[in-house]
């Protein structure tokens, strides 16, 4: 039996996107094996889950040192797997050799990086642009990407407005402008995925009863089974989407994000949030071609994204680790 232990960027000024993209990647490990996950004490407890995907429980251990909580590990657990997702440089310059038979990191950004295994999704990253080293197997592309089944849909009358954890009123404000300049059914309902907005801070947008928001969810995918299109950001989120062949109209809100928007857009896997929310009104009405530029999107991506592929990819992945 192997122990996998994740390790998510759980710091105060992180998102959920690392602890996510974790949970994700635990959905690959083989059910025999153990899952650990450890996590900075500080963190909110509010968004652990007690089971994978996988029904496979999950162990947390919550850690104030880090190397000390590793040494801990190591004494009690045989063959040690660690998995570190995070733009915290201090953790990735661990020596985990020291803790682990196996090392693996998440890295969709240049910089030097000592593991076994390099993993980066990044939609068009070119091979090379990762520093080279000998003693690593760097992975990159959508193959990498840790989403392995097709969502099944049911009636898509949602619209997602979900930019992460990011505090800007006006990003929503101009999305639900957006929405309703977009002149939809009268059975769609919009969902505000934002922890700190609620419906009152947009009372003025003359939406009457379609607005909802919700502070977090865990199980987003029983959102995405209804979702028409989503307006949100160029992260982890926007991969998922994708994956889940829902289009999206994207703004990157995060230096991170730029190359995401960059090769998204050039592929034409995205709408511009910036030009369609400069559009005013009368030109909206008089070029009521967005429904048609939504399905364009959801052909694109499809051409791009199979879950299929990514499945049989990480499952030899995850093999040899």
């Amino acid at each position: 039996m192997k122990t996998f232990i994740f390790i998510p960027d759980t710091n105060k000024n992180a998102g959920l996107g690392h602890l996510y993209r974790c949970f994700k990647y635990s959905n690959i490990v083989k059910q025999k094996n153990e899952i650990i996950f450890l996590i900075n004490k500080k963190f909110n407890k509010r968004y652990m889950i007690k089971k994978n995907s996988n029904n496979v429980k999950i162990k947390y251990f919550f850690f104030s040192k880090i190397e000390h909580s590793l040494n801990l590990l190591k004494i009690k657990y045989n063959y040690i797997v660690t998995f570190v997702d995070t733009y915290n440089s201090e953790i990735r310059n661990i020596n985990f050799k020291k803790f682990s038979k196996k090392h693996i990191t998440i890295l969709d950004f240049k910089a030097k990086c000592k593991t076994d295994y390099l993993i980066d999704h990044t939609f068009y990253r070119k091979f090379n642009y990762h520093l080279s080293n000998k003693k690593t197997t760097i992975n990159v592309g959508l193959q990498n990407f840790p989403v392995s089944y097709k969502l099944k849909f049911s009636k898509r009358n949602l619209i997602l407005i979900n930019f992460g954890s990011i505090k800007n009123k006006n990003l929503i404000y101009k999305s639900l402008k957006l929405i309703k300049n977009f002149d939809l059914n009268k059975n769609y309902k919009v969902i505000i995925i934002n922890p700190y907005f609620s419906k009152k801070d947009f009372i003025d947008i003359k939406l009457k009863n379609k607005i909802f928001c919700i502070k977090f969810i865990r199980n987003i995918e029983n959102l995405y089974k209804k979702t028409y299109f989503i307006i949100g950001a160029c992260g982890i989120s926007l991969y998922e989407s994708c994956f889940f062949n829902i289009p999206s109209i994207a703004k990157s809100v995060a230096k991170n994000q730029s190359t995401n928007f960059k090769n998204f857009y050039s592929k034409k896997c995205i709408l511009d949030f910036n030009k369609l929310t400069k559009l005013s009104l009368e030109k909206i009405k008089k070029n009521d071609s967005y429904h048609e530029e939504i399905r364009k999107v959801e052909i694109n991506i499809k051409k791009y994204f199979d879950s299929n592929i990514n499945k049989k990819h990480l499952g030899k992945l995850f093999g040899n680790f």
